[in-house]
Parts: C-alpha cells; structure tokens; sequence
C-alpha cells in the first residue's frame, strides 16, 4: 500500500473525544499514539489526559519591567528600607507609607490549589538612585483572595542596576516567595529587568505571566499534517498534547 505523502500546507483535521475520553478521527476511530513526543514505545489509543481539563495551581510567575530611573528612594517618605537588609514583610501600620512610597508593578491572576481565582500584586520601592552609582530597587509582592488582601512581601533580594546601562547587575535565579500559606517562583527572563528613563515615572510591565489555570473545557482538538495533535481550551490556551502515529495520521487527514 502507498501512503500518501502529508503536505505542510494542508489544513488540519478537526478529532473529537468519545467514550471513555479517547481520541476519534473523523471517521470516529480511535486514533493511536503517544501523549508528547514520538516514542519508541508501541503507539496505543490515545486519551485525553484527564490533568487537562482539571484545575492546575500556579507555581511559577515569569515577570518583567523597566523601572524609571530617577526615582525618589522611599526612605524620603520616611519609610526604613535598608539596602542589603530584605524586609520580610510590611506591616500593616506601615503599608500607607509604603503605598504612597513605593511604585505599582501590575498584577496577575492565579490559581490556588483549590482551582480558585486569586491575584498577586507587585510593587517596587526604590532604595537608592544615584547617577553615578546606580539604583537599588526592592519588589514586593500581594496575594489577594476574594476575602482579603495579605501583607506585601519582599522577594528577598535586592535589585543593582548599572548607572550607565540600566541593566540589572545581580540578575538572581528563580526566586521564592511564600504568599498566603503557599509557594510560588518568581521568573525573571533574562535581559529584561531593566532601569532606564521613563517620562511617565511609572514602572512599565513588559511580561507578567502565571502557569496554571482553573477548571475548564475542551473547545476543540486538531491534528496537523506533521502528526502534532493541539488541544484548544476554553479559558483560550493552546497546547500541543500528542502525536498521532505515522499510518493512521495520514489516513485520517486523507479522509
């Protein structure tokens, strides 16, 4: 039998999930392969992993920002930030200082452990800033639940910035944050921590993001003509989740 040749150019083939969760072709047979890569494992009838759909709890939160550069440090509104002593936590009878002090960093939807919704906030306040030194900056962060918002918490580490370039100089690994009971890892990506002039005076985001998601549903499942299988969700994520086997992926993309 001569297979037909799979043409990148050709559209993908629309599977469905029957009993069971396993994956159909159009023709509604099951469809083997293997969840991820190609293996050299014996390909068997695909599933839908059931993790997909259930609710995955955030663990790590990729961040990144410029900070301006000529910012007032916040010990000037009497606020007692010391460079090189990382304040766990501020304490509610300073958190006004510490809001009128400090610079909103954006905020990002999480989920707990539970599947619900929370946030985190970020907030930075500048220690030192000087023009031929550089800037020390700290950030902070808030985990807030639909019942209350927590203590705004250091991430333990302070951030050097070089007074010429405005590049961070101790670009930390990933760093960890307990919020709320939990713990989550702060990412960096690399180069993207940043202390240049800004005209507004604000912290501008340029990527703030968090894995995980809450309960949610399958909107649709493809299969590509090089054998890839994506799944759509409906809180819209896109993830390719299988790989069909060589024979019965080109004849379901014949069909």
């Amino acid at each position: 039998m001569i297979e037909r040749a799979l043409s990148q150019g050709e559209p993908p083939v629309p599977l469905s999930v029957g009993p069971g969760q396993r994956i159909l072709t159009p023709a509604l047979d099951p469809l083997p392969g293997w969840i991820g890569d190609e293996s050299a494992q014996t390909a068997q009838a695909l599933i839908l992993p059931p993790e997909l759909l259930e609710p995955c709890a955030t663990a790590f939160i990729s961040y990144a920002c410029n900070l301006p550069a000529s910012q007032p440090p916040a010990t000037e509104a009497g606020l007692l930030l010391e460079p090189g002593q990382p304040s766990a936590t501020i304490g509610r009878d300073c958190e006004a200082a510490f809001l009128a002090s400090s610079l909103p960093g954006g905020q990002v939807s999480i989920v707990s452990p539970g599947g619900e919704r929370n946030a985190i906030g970020f907030r930075w306040a500048c220690l030192t800033a000087h023009a031929s030194i550089g800037a020390v900056w700290r950030c902070f962060l808030n985990l807030r639940t639909p019942l209350e918002s927590g203590l705004w918490t250091g991430t333990g580490q302070d951030y050097v910035f070089d007074a010429g370039g405005g590049s961070l100089l101790n670009a930390p690994n990933a760093l960890k944050v307990a919020l709320g009971g939990r713990v989550l890892t702060l990412i960096h990506p690399e180069g993207m921590l940043t202390c240049f002039p800004s005209r507004s005076q604000r912290v501008k985001v340029t990527r703030l993001s968090a894995s995980g998601w809450a309960r949610r549903e399958l909107k649709s499942l493809m299969l590509y003509p090089d054998r890839s299988i994506v799944a759509r969700f409906s809180d819209g994520a896109q993830r390719r989740i299988a790989t069909a086997a060589p024979a019965l992926a080109a004849a379901a993309i014949a069909a």
